[in-house]
């Protein structure tokens, strides 16, 4: 105990205060198991105690800034997502009309899964970039990467259209969803979530004026959407062109050390992408009420992500604030379930807003109820999953999403016919609720660990 004393007595003396000492501890790698079974102490918050007193620390505890005060421009942008999220939604019936309902649901699943991870892959690594001081490179990066999503998108199209038969205006479909998302994704990257507005309300207007005049507005209305994806597709690269000031190092420069997480930063994306989708694709021809379960989670994920940052700062703030390293952690635990609490509830006020549209249109079904439960779980697990890719924990984000969309994918496989949607719905719900404890034990491991808000 005296030689750890020792050790850490240059820290103790700078220490802000106790949760400093038990931050550099673990990042020592000593464990709350290591405190107890080295040194006798139940955790690293009451060994950092120990280390202090024996050090004799007389520095006083630094009443340091608790928060900075919310901004909510930023927080607004950040809700706003949502509307992002759900505004292509808009300009689907146009887009039924024009390529076919297969065509349709092949190429939102298609370009859908493709996208997602495209988007996911760049977009980690150019924050990688840009935390390391290279924005220029991070530009250079979500440049290319933009350019060559579209190729991508159409290739994998025309093999779609050869092995199944569809018709070849999936290859349009799925061009234009790969520019949307990268559009969006690239936009939201710089804080520009008014340009992407600005550039799809247009076609947002057309979609919905499509639903109510019909097939004389169908041309009208594909032609405004074409316009509308290219010029955000356009205003995004644009944001890349910027002149950005000193000598940076190429990207693979720029990137060394990060590529060996890359993989799994990419699995999890995919993961995702089938968690997500697949429970959608049975439905996208034949029971839109179902489908529609999605739209309260789509809408609060702007809240979700707007929640997950301000958590960050939250718990950083709360290290600051705390005296003692043991208040930290059951206010930690406050603290999420504070944000949890706030994603699922608005969720759950969507969800009960759409189920009275729902019952006032006479398309409410049980299963479009189950449907709509699920992702209010969702809503919640989002935010955790959020946390927990903040943290590095690919490996268990990866198992976890797996095993919940493998547990859903065989109940499909080995049912003798095709289960019902009330059924399959239900399903589908337990697996996302195994899905967010699963996400909570992973976050039980690490949320008290002063290191990892730091």
């Amino acid at each position: 105990m005296d030689h750890l004393a020792e050790k850490m007595r240059s820290t103790v003396l700078h220490a802000v205060d106790g949760l400093h000492v038990a931050a550099t501890l673990e990042s020592e790698g000593i464990t709350d198991q290591i405190a107890r079974d080295q040194y006798g102490y139940p955790d690293v918050f009451a060994l950092a105690d120990e280390v202090r007193y024996r050090v004799g620390s007389t520095q006083p505890i630094v009443a340091t800034k608790v928060r900075t005060p919310i901004e909510w421009r930023a927080a607004i942008r950040d809700i706003g997502h949502g509307l992002l999220y759900l505004m292509p939604a808009a300009v689907f019936p146009a887009a039924m009309a024009f390529v076919g309902p297969r065509s349709l649901s092949l190429g939102l699943i298609l370009a859908g899964a493709i996208g997602w991870v495209w988007a996911g892959g760049a977009t980690w690594m150019a924050y990688r970039l840009l935390g390391r001081g290279f924005p220029g490179a991070a530009a250079k990066l979500l440049a290319i990467s933009s350019f060559l999503a579209i190729p991508i998108g159409v290739g994998a199209s025309v093999i779609v259209v050869v092995t199944t038969g569809a018709g070849y205006q999936l290859v349009l479909l799925a061009a234009g969803q790969m520019m949307y998302q990268m559009a969006s994704g690239l936009l939201m990257f710089y804080r520009r979530e008014d340009l992407l507005l600005l550039a799809m309300t247009p076609a947002a207007i057309v979609g919905v004026c499509y639903l109510i005049v019909g097939r004389p507005m169908l041309y009208i209305a594909i032609i405004e959407v074409v316009i509308s994806v290219v010029a955000a597709f356009v205003v995004a690269l644009c944001q890349t062109l910027k002149k950005k000031e000193g000598k940076e190092p190429n990207i693979r420069a720029g990137l060394r050390g990060e590529f060996v997480q890359l993989p799994a930063v990419l699995s999890y994306a995919a993961l995702m992408a089938v968690f997500f989708l697949h429970s959608q694709a049975p439905y996208m021809l034949t029971n839109l009420e179902i489908l529609l379960g999605f739209v309260p989670l789509i809408t609060a994920m702007g809240v979700v992500e707007w929640r997950a940052k301000e958590f960050g700062t939250e718990a950083r703030a709360l290290l600051a604030k705390v005296r003692y390293p043991r208040e930290f952690v059951g206010k930690i635990w406050v603290l999420l379930a504070r944000n949890v609490g706030v994603c699922l509830g608005v969720a759950a006020l969507l969800a009960v807003i759409l189920l009275f549209a729902l019952r006032a249109a006479d398309m409410l079904t049980p299963a479009a109820v189950v449907m709509t439960a699920s992702g209010v779980v969702l809503a919640g697990t989002f935010f955790l999953g959020f946390r927990l890719a903040e943290m590095a924990r690919y490996g268990w984000l990866c198992g976890s999403l797996a095993a919940c969309a493998g547990l859903h994918i065989a109940f499909t496989l080995l049912s003798p016919g095709r289960p019902s949607p009330l059924a399959d719905t239900t399903v589908f719900l337990g697996s996302s609720l195994l899905l967010f404890v699963l996400f909570l034990a992973a976050m039980s491991q690490r949320l008290g660990q002063a290191r990892y808000h730091k």
